[in-house]
């Protein structure tokens, strides 16, 4: 459990910016850590939605005492925690529209609140629609990171990063901010409900052309207990993301009309070209070679590409 001082920063952020931030908190079974957890959050916040999901012990009752004024607790039935910021992140569209920032913090305390501002600035600035915490960029490192979730996380950034389009060191950090134009214009119809909720945005985010950035966050642990279990969850979230990276590409270099008809044509040969060549190499291993020549000239075009797509969302 985080036990900093709050950070202490001058007045509402809404009275200097005209930006609401709001803190979505998904909590299941937090007693031990929600009442901390909502007292850590900055003054300057405009306004808490704890999302209750499920609880069977006193999470609710001791939101509420926690919160006064400050905010509100939604409760829900066992949604997951993607699904729980999902209508977390509805709440504040409600209340404020578009002119607001969503921030995501854990019930558990595994988010300083000390990195708030940091998470905030880029949106804040004008740079960023979509900001991830990057447990790797802060001065301490992956603290106290188990192994076996520093190898998960090494491989699902890989993979995030194909997926979105966008190089992502750190895709397992649950510590986010959002602007509300993107809520707004995000597609609600499409959803990941469980634990692999930070790569299905990344991957959303990056496949439809948002701006994505990551700050440096203290990596936390304690005596949290995670409901997540290893190997079905490598799986499931690896199989979301290979579908991705053949749904970004069938849309950005075979429908999609804002690329290049030149690139496009390139992009789809080099793609193809490179899996017959390792299919092939089976008979010919001469064109074990190819294969990975394609895919190096394909991802340098393709970071190109998704560089200039920043900025804007196609449809």
């Amino acid at each position: 459990m985080n036990d900093s001082v709050k950070p202490c920063l001058e007045g509402p952020v809404s009275q200097r910016t005209g930006m609401h931030v709001v803190v979505v908190m998904p909590a299941r079974n937090e007693q031990e850590h929600i009442s901390q957890s909502i007292a850590s959050i900055p003054d300057n916040v405009d306004w808490i939605v704890v999302i209750d999901d499920g609880s069977t012990d006193n999470t609710r009752e001791l939101s509420r005492g926690a919160l006064g004024e400050r905010g509100e607790v939604v409760p829900t039935k066992g949604l997951g925690v993607g699904g729980a910021i999902e209508v977390g992140s509805k709440q504040a569209l409600t209340r404020f529209g578009r002119n607001c920032v969503v921030v995501v913090m854990a019930g558990d305390g595994q988010m300083d609140p000390v990195d708030l501002p940091a998470i905030i600035q880029p949106i804040l600035e004008g740079k960023a629609d979509h900001v991830k915490g990057n447990r790797w960029m802060h001065p301490d490192g992956a603290k106290g990171m188990p192994f076996i979730r520093r190898l998960g996380t090494w491989w699902l950034s890989r993979l995030t990063s194909l997926a979105s389009g966008v190089r992502i060191r750190d895709s397992q950090c649950g510590y986010t901010a959002t602007s509300g134009t993107m809520l707004a214009d995000w597609d609600w119809s499409r959803t990941w409900q469980g634990y692999g909720y930070p790569n299905w945005w990344l991957m959303e985010s990056g496949r439809r052309g948002f701006r994505i950035e990551e700050v440096a966050v203290k990596s936390i642990y304690a005596n949290e207990t995670s409901g997540i279990r290893i190997s079905r969850f490598l799986g499931s979230v690896s199989w979301m993301l290979w579908k991705g990276v053949w749904r970004r590409g069938i849309d950005w270099y075979i429908v999609g009309k804002d690329t290049h008809p030149l690139l496009r044509l390139v992009a789809t040969s080099l793609w193809f070209g490179g899996w017959v060549a390792l299919l092939f190499s089976l008979q010919q291993p001469a064109l074990l070679v190819a294969s990975p020549i394609a895919f190096m000239i394909l991802a340098g075009l393709d970071y190109k590409e998704s560089k200039r797509r920043r900025g804007y969302v196609t449809s």
